[in-house]
């Protein structure tokens, strides 16, 4: 395929939308699957190098999900690890790196803010013991109360029926899972495909439509493949301040008790943070690893003038006279992308546990997270990676996760 000289500007910033969302994504397509080493997602690998946070797998989050549960009196929150574990390998949650940090313990948080300062008011950490037979213990603390203590915490075996485990209201399940996420990443960081669409490509014959149109055929890069989940389900009543309903929930791991990875909504850190994909942040130093060691209340006063300057990119993109000679006005752009800095940070998965609605409202399982986010920060321009759902249903029940693929 040609693509004039001329174009090459476009084609940058056409790719910071098309390869935005699957940014440090992008190596795998030539690591190929090679094992939990290898792992990614929606938020993995987003330290500088594209390397874990932490150096290790199974401290680095690659989603988050809060959702109603089957009880509608209950709300449900996933946190999963070592993503694109291969089917039919066992992965286990950190209990200590190899190597010199052979008693550098890895542990995993979650944690909610009830009045809407970003700060958190109920803390609840896991900690995994030793594998014995394929099975970690596990103990479950809330503000530092035991809820379910190391003797009496089992994660699942691999291969056998989810074990539910309760204490203090709460509900456990750990282990392997399918992988919740969904998403083409092989199409959707090819930028070429999408160029003749855009109208940037002066070859027409090479039918990129069927990528912006959705009728060539689409692949999930996750189907098949697995992560380590971590479900709490908690009733409600145990997550609101004052009665109000309205939360921000976040995850986050440490090593040897320094965080070395946090997450809330999906894709903040790669898309956004520098050095991201998006100019004029391509290059430069990386902030990265400074995020995922922060705190959601210093996310705006650190982080915004980043969210604005990718978001101003993007919005100018449909911007009459602007790289692809769209229509918008662009009079309202700032005001519009003020407005969405505003939501993106501070990076919390905000949700209304009285609410059954998805995303924004929280992350369902199910929700199409890259759609939604695309056609936000692109104002609409780019609204599909073409991949609906994911390669496996659900559980309607608790641990609402799918069985792990062997």
């Amino acid at each position: 395929m040609h693509v004039p000289i001329a174009l090459s500007r476009r084609v940058l910033v056409v790719g910071g939308i098309v390869a935005g969302l699957a940014a440090l994504l992008a190596a795998l397509l030539v690591t190929q699957l090679g094992g939990p080493s290898r792992a990614g997602a929606a938020d993995h690998r987003d330290n500088p190098g594209l390397t874990p946070p932490g150096g290790d797998v199974r401290g680095d989050i690659n989603d988050v999900y809060a959702f109603e549960g089957a009880n509608p009196n209950r709300t449900a929150i996933v946190v999963t690890v070592n993503g694109l574990t291969p089917a039919a390998t066992p992965a286990f949650f950190g209990r200590a790196t190899p190597g010199i940090n052979a008693n550098k313990q890895i542990l995993y948080y979650i944690y909610v803010d009830t009045n809407g300062d970003a700060v958190a008011d109920i803390t609840y950490r896991f900690r995994f013991g030793k594998v014995k037979g394929g099975v970690q213990s596990f103990e479950l603390t809330r503000n530092g109360r035991v809820l379910i203590p190391l003797a009496n915490g089992r994660t699942t075996k691999f291969g056998a029926a989810p074990k539910s485990v309760s204490g203090g209201g709460a509900r456990v399940f750990a282990g392997m899972s399918d992988d919740p996420f969904f998403f083409d990443l092989p199409g959707f960081i090819n930028i070429a495909k999408a160029l003749d669409a855009l109208g940037l490509d002066s070859d027409p014959t090479n039918n990129a439509e069927s990528f912006i149109g959705c009728t060539g055929s689409r692949a999930d890069f996750f189907k098949g493949t697995n992560v380590s989940s971590i479900v709490l389900e908690v009733p409600d009543s145990q997550l609101k301040g004052g009665g109000d309903s309205n939360i921000g929930i976040w995850a986050a791991t440490t090593l040897s008790g320094q965080q070395v990875d946090r997450m809330g909504r999906p894709a903040i850190n790669t898309v956004f943070i520098p050095n991201n994909p998006i100019p004029p942040d391509t290059t430069g130093a990386s902030m990265k690893s400074t995020f995922n060691k922060g705190k959601p209340v210093d996310d705006q006063a650190t982080f915004r003038a980043e969210v604005v300057n990718s978001l101003t990119t993007l919005f100018s993109l449909n911007d009459a006279g602007g790289a692809l000679g769209g229509t918008d006005v662009a009079s309202d752009d700032a005001g519009k992308i003020s407005g969405l800095a505003d939501i993106l940070l501070p990076d919390l998965l905000t949700i209304d546990v009285s609410n059954s609605a998805g995303f924004l409202n929280g992350r369902k399982l199910a929700d199409d997270v890259i759609d939604a986010e695309l056609g936000l920060v692109s104002e609409g321009l780019v609204t599909t990676d073409c991949v609906g759902a994911n390669d496996v249903q659900f559980r309607t029940g608790f641990p609402y996760v799918a069985a792990p693929h062997s």
